[in-house]
């Protein structure tokens, strides 16, 4: 897999505003479980899309990610706002502020995190108490397709949910909700809801709960 460049984010932000795309209604589910507030962090914003939906439901957006080309990206589609904040870098380096944030977003991120109980954990510590997040990660079958067969190289966390959920938990979350965005073949929500484990892609709600001692 390449290194991810402009071209990668023009088409990522086109596949975004295809209905019949599953990143679309991923999109679409993702906006439906987030609750406005003061500030929110999108951890990995990519091509800036949730930035834009969501602007009007927070008073400060910060959006992060490793890549230069995505804070390229994003800050030419944004232009100069004041109440959004783009930076490129690794969560921790960042520092902020303990107890800054209302909500965070954390989307496709979790499987290429190496370390993943310390980046929890500074979510945690970033977020109020009661705030929430969503994370969304691969599904089972990443663990063949990436973990057997290497195809996205990138991925070096393939987990079945209850996993990602007990990973999440041990970081001082309580887990709100869990689904599947999609479920193959049938396309039924009801399915995607009930038996997620079996669905397309796997979208997390957890709740960061009062600091009890936990890390």
């Amino acid at each position: 897999m390449k290194i991810p460049n402009n071209k990668y984010y023009e088409k990522l932000d086109l596949i975004y505003k295809n209905p019949s795309h599953l990143m679309h209604k991923k999109m679409q589910l993702i906006l439906n479980n987030v609750r406005g507030g003061g500030s929110l962090i999108d951890i990995g914003c990519g091509t800036g899309e949730f930035i834009v939906q969501l602007k009007d439901r927070f008073n400060t957006l910060v959006g992060i990610d490793t890549s230069s080309h995505a804070i390229e990206f994003t800050t030419r589609r944004i232009g100069k706002d004041h109440k959004i904040l783009l930076e490129c870098g690794e969560l921790d380096s960042l520092r902020f502020q303990a107890e800054r944030f209302d909500a965070c977003l954390c989307l496709d991120v979790l499987e290429h995190i190496k370390d993943l109980s310390p980046f929890l954990q500074e979510i945690y510590r970033i977020l109020k108490p009661g705030a929430e997040m969503i994370v969304t990660v691969p599904n089972w079958y990443d663990m063949i397709i990436s973990g057997v067969f290497k195809i996205d190289s990138f991925h070096v966390n393939t987990f079945p949910p209850w996993s990602w959920m007990s990973r999440i938990r041990k970081a001082g979350f309580k887990i709100k909700r869990c689904r599947a965005v999609d479920f193959p073949i049938l396309k039924s929500d009801f399915l995607a809801k009930k038996i997620y484990f079996l669905g397309m892609c796997i979208l997390i709600v957890a709740v960061r709960q009062p600091d009890s001692g936990h890390a």
